[in-house]
This record gives structure tokens, sequence and C-alpha cells, in this order.
């Protein structure tokens, strides 16, 4: 499951990539990519056929002067074998790739350095191959840790993990410190425009210029056009409190926005009041401690307060055009509503 919600994730970026940053001419130039599975080799290899014959190029002393390796060996939790013997097993998979798809350049992170020299060393072992590694500058927190699922701070290509809004968010949140670097990084701006766009950025950080059309070319890269117009919908509806924002969303938009809001369906009956709505949706206590919330100015529905219990709701007030209400209780507990038989 995990191998094919990867594959899905790439295939996702290459036709967002085609259909949202590329002309006609650029489409026909990017040429053929694949997606493997190295377990499709390693089926039917025996491990000891395998160290008999990759194992025996790798020295012992080399394999131990790796950082990475020396790292993890003063580390406190220490290296298992698993991870010691990980570096024969990714030059292996670059030597696959040399010798079945003519690959002969392999990318990764600055940490993964010592399993490149590997691969690189293996293939110029056994072939006499020129083959290259290039390194990329690990994607830090504002802290300075590194970024990953290892460090339990991942930020996902997948939907599910990681909504449009929040990965739009995320970028829009990052310092002015990481705005050229990162748009180099991540964007197909081209240089000349990345200048002049951190030009203005400067005259007026405040606007966050940078950071938003960032934000807009990762979120489109990411999850297409829709996905982005999604986030920035999210974003005026959150932070904007537009409820012209919340009336162009769906109820799945306002529950990825708001991941901890219980929604509730509930049948619009004639005559339904603000207090019918907030005990329907189970957002306030039974009796006289729940009316003085809503008397005493305690609720928002659609970001606009009510203090009125017996109010009939009104339809594009309380109840958006949409079929929804957004009802706030206190600071931060949100609900979600959505009405059923809104046509009687």
């Amino acid at each position: 499951m995990n191998a094919r919600g990867v594959q899905e994730d790439i295939l996702k970026v290459f036709h967002n990539h085609r259909h949202c940053f590329c002309n006609d001419d650029q489409v026909h130039s990017l040429g053929t990519h694949y997606i493997l599975n190295n377990s499709s080799w390693y089926q039917g290899k025996e491990v000891v056929d395998f160290m008999e014959t990759v194992g025996r190029h790798f020295r012992m002393g080399t394999m131990l002067s790796r950082h990475s390796v020396q790292s993890r060996l003063r580390s406190a939790e220490g290296m298992s074998l698993t991870e010691f013997t990980y570096q024969l097993f990714q030059a292996y998979d670059f030597y696959h790739l040399n010798q079945h798809y003519g690959c002969r350049i392999q990318l990764g992170g600055t940490d993964q350095l010592g399993n490149l020299m590997s691969g690189y060393e293996f293939i110029q072992k056994v072939t006499g191959q020129e083959v290259y590694g290039i390194t990329i500058p690990l994607v830090t927190s504002t802290s300075g840790d590194k970024l990953g699922k290892s460090a339990g701070n991942a930020v996902w290509l997948d939907s599910k993990k990681t909504s449009p809004f929040e990965l739009y968010q995320y970028f829009v949140r990052q310092p002015d410190s990481n705005m050229e670097r990162y748009l180099k990084l991540f964007t197909f701006i081209p240089l000349l425009e990345i200048e002049n766009l951190m030009d203005n950025h400067r005259k007026d950080p405040g606007k966050r210029l940078a950071q938003k059309r960032l934000a807009a070319e990762v979120t489109k890269l990411i999850h297409g056009k829709e996905g982005l117009v999604s986030a920035k919908k999210c974003t005026n509806a959150l932070y904007q409190s537009s409820v012209a924002a919340l009336e162009t969303m769906s109820d799945k938009e306002l529950q990825e926005l708001f991941r901890e809001a219980p929604f509730s369906e509930i049948l619009l009956e004639p005559g339904t009041s603000v207090l019918d709505l907030c005990r329907k949706a189970n957002a306030i206590p039974d009796g006289p401690t729940g009316y003085q919330i809503i008397t005493n100015g305690g609720i928002w529905i659609n970001h606009v307060r009510e203090a009125k219990a017996e109010q009939v709701l009104v339809l594009g007030q309380h109840i958006l055009s949409n079929g929804l209400s957004l009802l706030r209780v206190g600071k931060k507990n949100y609900y979600i509503v959505k009405w059923l038989n809104m046509a009687t």
C-alpha cells in the first residue's frame, strides 16, 4: 500500500508539472520517466549469493568511515545491522538502474552522501563506467532540525496527511531568511524573476510576497490548480473571516480546514433556532448553562457573533448558500454542520 501510494503521489507531481508549468514544446522535451520498486529485482535473490557477489566489493573500513555511519554509532541508539548494510542495497539499486536503464546520475539529500559514494565506487569497480552522485541540501525547520518522517515533522505529498491548505500555510509561514533559497529549490521560476521578486519583497516584508508566491508555486505543483484554489479559499475563510470564501467551500474542504471539528448532518426544519443548532451539533451543554453561553455572546455562526438564542436561522446568514454552517463556541471550538432537506 505504501509503495503504491508513493507512486501515485509522484505521478501526480509529474502530471501537475506537465499541465501547470509546461508549454506544448516543453511537454515533448521531458522524455520518458519510470517509477520502479526495487523489490522487483530482489525477489528470488538469496542473501548468501547477494553477499558473495555484491558484498565482496565493499570494505568494512570504508563503510565504517562514512559520516552517516559514524554519527549513528556515536548516538545513544547506536546502529542496527539493517541500517549498516543499507548502503550495499542502495549501491546495488544504482547499479541495477545503470545496467538496465542507463541511469548514470543518482540524487539524494546531503545525508545520503555516503550511500551515493558507495554506489559510485561499486559501479566503478564492477563496470568501470563513469557515474555521478548529486547531493541536495536538506530542508530544515526554523530551528535547524531535519524535516522528515524519521524526525516526526514531515510535510507529505499525500493530501490525506498534509492537505493543500496545510502545505500552503507551511510555506507562507517560512521566515524571510529561507525565501531566496526555497524559491530556487522548490519552484521553476526563472532566476531573474526570483531576483525581482526578492527585491520587491525586501521593500515591504510585511506583505510576504515571496512567501505567498513560494506557497502558491509548490501547492500548484503538488496538488494542481484545484488544490491551490482550495488552499486559498481555506486561507481566506480562516484568517480573513471571509463569509464569501466559506460559501464557495465544500463540506470536505471545511473538514480539511478544521480537522478537529465535529461534523454533523442536521435536518433543516421550519423555525430552527440558534439554540436548536447549537444543541443538535452538541456544541453546548443542555439546560441553562448552554443557553447562557449563547446570550453571553459566546458563539459565532459563519464568523458572526450571535447572542440571540431564539433567533430563527436565516438562509444566507446562518445557513450559507452551499448548505453549510460553521459554528464556533469560544475561541477555538469549531463545529461543521451540513443541512439536509434545504429544498423544503
